[in-house]
């Protein structure tokens, strides 16, 4: 009886040291697998038309510059509830954290990817309340305002998560995403067709 005791005892110790080596595997695999997912979205994602902005002011130039980025930026969270809700086999596993590459590991890329969008949108706000007073009637004068944007952020619970269960968060996430990516399109759009004659006639 003894020796089967410490055979267990023995085996238990064993499993307990291949454990986080075992992890550190299966947490590489999951970030190669999150790395391969990202370049092929780069690869399908269709290429921006080169656009000039040299008929803007240099603080609109920025802005418009800072736009685009932005809404490119904004496909992080996008690509981190998916994977989640991708992986999310299991509800019990969404709760339990097991080691390296959990669900919990999952979980802690969703709120860092929506900390990042959420200090991003707020600086790009930021940027336009910034803007020179010429430039803000420009703005006008295109039918721009950030109150679509604004709106978004200052939802209840925007840019953060509420829930562990991924159905549940992912509708929500990527429907007020696509909601502030559409404003910055706007911007991007009008800044991008507007004419130097057109902005300061």
């Amino acid at each position: 009886m003894l020796v089967v005791v410490v055979y267990c005892v023995f085996l238990l110790m064993i499993g307990v040291s291949l454990r986080r080596p075992l992890g550190a595997l299966r947490e590489g695999q999951r970030q190669r697998a999150n790395l391969e997912r990202e370049l092929r979205a780069l690869a399908e994602a269709p290429e921006l038309p080169a656009v000039t902005s040299a008929h803007l002011s240099p603080a609109l130039a920025r802005l418009f510059d800072e736009t685009r980025l932005l809404r490119t930026s904004l496909e992080e969270p996008l690509q981190a509830v998916r994977a989640w809700q991708a992986a999310d086999r299991n509800p019990w596993l969404a709760r339990v954290d097991v080691g390296d590459g959990s669900d919990l590991d999952r979980l802690e890329e969703v709120d860092v990817a929506l900390v990042n969008a959420r200090r991003g949108v707020w600086d790009w706000l930021g940027m336009v309340d910034d803007l020179p007073e010429a430039d803000r009637e420009t703005l006008a004068g295109l039918g721009l305002s950030v109150g679509a944007v604004r709106a978004a952020l200052e939802e209840r619970d925007a840019f953060r998560r509420t829930s562990v269960e991924a159905r549940k968060e992912s509708a929500r996430i990527e429907r007020l995403v696509m909601h502030v990516r559409a404003g910055l399109e706007r911007f991007e759009g009008a800044l991008s067709r507007a004419t130097r004659a057109g902005l300061y006639r």
